[in-house]
């Protein structure tokens, strides 16, 4: 199974056990929960939108930027959650982290994997498709409380590799 297909995988899965909703964070906090981790929504560096921590023996602690927009919030808490299946699911790892920069010249498999996950998590294909072939962007980014960008994104990676 090729990295994208596992990750969009992964998060059918999870989305199947807990919607993300529409907005707001409260349902990630919830996903995040179940697989063991503490969310702490706090002021980060400017540069920063999160970044996951997890120590041996002890539960991964996520930290999302409380000064970025909500919709960056939402992406960014369901990346975290993506590097967290995986390591968990994948690598089997026990003690690792992962910064989330704005801007990054660090885009790695592990952050390909995340960002895969998280935008299939928020953004099914069909239904994301079907809202932007119907009412556009702008209307599927405020449908999944998501960015315009995050929109396009997910709507390129689909169009590289459809479901």
């Amino acid at each position: 199974m090729l990295l994208w297909e596992s990750a969009r995988q992964e998060a059918d899965r999870l989305r199947s056990v807990l919607d993300p909703g529409s907005f707001g964070l409260d349902n990630l906090v919830k996903m995040a929960n179940m697989l063991g981790a503490r969310v702490w929504l706090q002021p980060l560096e400017p540069d920063v939108s999160g970044f996951v921590l997890k120590e041996k023996d002890t539960a991964p602690e996520v930290f999302i930027n409380s000064l970025e927009t909500p919709q960056r919030q939402r992406f960014t808490l369901a990346h975290e959650i993506g590097h967290l299946i995986e390591r968990a699911s994948i690598a089997d790892d026990d003690d690792y982290s992962f910064i989330d920069y704005r801007k990054s010249d660090n885009y790695n498999l592990h952050e390909f994997y995340a960002d895969e996950f998280a935008g299939a998590l928020l953004m099914p294909a069909d239904e994301l498709l079907r809202i932007v072939n119907a009412r556009g962007e702008y209307a599927a980014a405020e449908h999944f409380g998501v960015s315009v960008p995050a929109v396009r994104k997910r709507c390129d990676r689909l169009e590289k590799n459809p479901e």
